[in-house]
């Protein structure tokens, strides 16, 4: 039933994108899948995949081929923490002469002190990213000392304190451990979620959220090609931005929706950020 309604709405974007790109109001793009932290509740999934790191100039490709398809409101930078990639300054350094992209974030958990090549590229955004530094307790230390090297150097940024506002609590969207859902429910979590608009490009992959990027290694889920886009073997033209425009549709909730509580109001868990686990499971102070 759900592929019959993606073919319904390939054949309606391939009209409906004749002469025009398909608009993505949030890009989410991850340069790696290794973190400092092994976040319990990450909403990514991290700590319970094989860490990897992403070749810059090919995510970079990707970034040019899917700009040729489609217009981006807001360009985001992520890991993983993106830090962990060393080559991570080709990215930043294309964000600043791109002009297709307008504003952004580029967000770290604020544990690797950029080094001078670094500094160097997201002096070169002027000020085009906002460097969002997420402070998890115990860490506030280490983040005021990247804060304070990045506004010193005249780098737009800002400290996010998850601990300070209850509403920085975290939704509990599942475990590694988490039951199917119903379809019903998917359909009904999915159609509140803040997720279904957080585009995500991971390793020439698109999907419409990023929690489609780790779940077929977290919970063996078989991607559903509707719903997850191979960049670089899409084309170009009007049938690859109907492929596109179908992929991150609204309309249709996703396979691995169902494995997922959403961020959504129907979801009842409001969790403390940042609780780390160690290497047997068990949770660290």
């Amino acid at each position: 039933m759900k592929n019959l309604k993606y073919r319904k709405l390939f054949l309606e974007n391939l009209i409906k994108y004749r002469n025009r790109k398909v608009r993505l109001s949030f890009l989410e793009v991850w340069v790696g899948q290794t973190c400092t932290l092994k976040c319990r509740d990450c909403c990514h999934m991290i700590p319970y995949i094989k860490p990897s790191i992403y070749d810059v100039d090919s995510l970079i490709e990707d970034c040019r081929i899917l700009f040729e398809l489609c217009d981006v409101d807001f360009f985001s930078i992520l890991g993983g923490e993106p830090f962990t990639n060393p080559d991570l300054y080709k990215l930043i350094d294309f964000v600043a002469e791109s002009k297709n992209i307008k504003d952004g974030k580029l967000i770290t958990n604020g544990t690797i002190m950029p080094n001078d090549m670094m500094m160097n590229s997201l002096r070169k955004l002027n000020n085009k990213l906002d460097v969002r530094i997420d402070v998890y307790p115990g860490r506030e230390t280490r983040a005021q000392e990247f804060y304070d090297k990045l506004t010193t150097a005249g780098i737009r940024c800002t400290l996010l304190r998850h601990s300070v506002f209850e509403e920085m609590r975290w939704k509990k969207l599942s475990g590694p451990n988490q039951k199917i859902i119903p379809c019903r429910t998917s359909e009904m979590i999915y159609t509140e979620c803040a997720l279904k608009s957080c585009h995500t490009l991971s390793n020439g992959e698109l999907t419409v959220c990023p929690r489609g990027i780790t779940t077929k290694e977290v919970y063996g889920v078989e991607k559903n090609p509707w719903e997850h886009i191979d960049i670089k073997k899409i084309g170009t033209g009007v049938c690859a931005k109907a492929k596109i425009a179908t992929a991150i549709s609204t309309e249709v909730y996703k396979d691995y929706c169902r494995y997922c509580m959403g961020i959504a109001e129907m979801n009842p868990y409001s969790i403390p950020p940042g609780i780390q686990i160690g290497s047997q499971g068990e949770i660290l102070q």
